[in-house]
């Protein structure tokens, strides 16, 4: 394989993932759609108007947007996209009188993204750091092995001669 077909792997492999991080910002963002559309459908589909159809559409959809985005593998931190509004629907949940620009709640929804963040390097260095010890441990066993051998084929020579 040239240098340039590894290459063009890479950038193929990177293209992917930016598609896969734009299906995750697209999770996080259809969140809104309640907010922005202006019209209404004839068929709302039983709910009251159509901005409680859209929100109640766009929460089930998200995740599974989120499943498929998985696939193409997506850089990590574009997880915050959705991270964030999902926080910022949470308080909306509990505050349906707060407007999108009230700055408590990007703080809130901010402050969530970082402690999200930080978790998610904690878990991770976690991780890296215990598969490296398992790595060690394996190593130690094989060279342990190694020397067993050693030891039994001198000890074997020793009696033979």
């Amino acid at each position: 394989m040239s240098i340039e077909e590894t290459s063009k792997g890479q950038e193929v492999r990177v293209a992917i993932r930016i598609f896969g991080s734009l299906i995750v910002a697209l999770s996080g963002l259809i969140l809104f759609s309640d907010k922005v559309i202006s019209f209404e459908f004839s068929n709302n589909f039983g709910f009251k108007n159509t901005p409680t159809f859209l929100w109640v559409l766009s929460q089930s959809l998200s995740p599974f947007l989120l499943v498929i985005a998985s696939v193409f593998k997506p850089f990590k931190t574009s997880y915050l996209v959705p991270v964030y509004f999902y926080f910022i629907q949470l308080y909306w949940v509990f505050d349906p009188s707060v407007m999108l620009d009230n700055a408590l709640l990007h703080i809130y929804a901010s402050g969530v993204c970082i402690i999200f963040l930080l978790l998610a390097y904690v878990i991770s260095s976690v991780s890296h750091m215990k598969r490296r010890k398992d790595i060690e441990k394996e190593l130690i066993i094989q060279e342990a092995k190694k020397t067993i051998e050693l030891f039994k084929e001198k000890i074997l020579t020793t009696k033979a001669s």
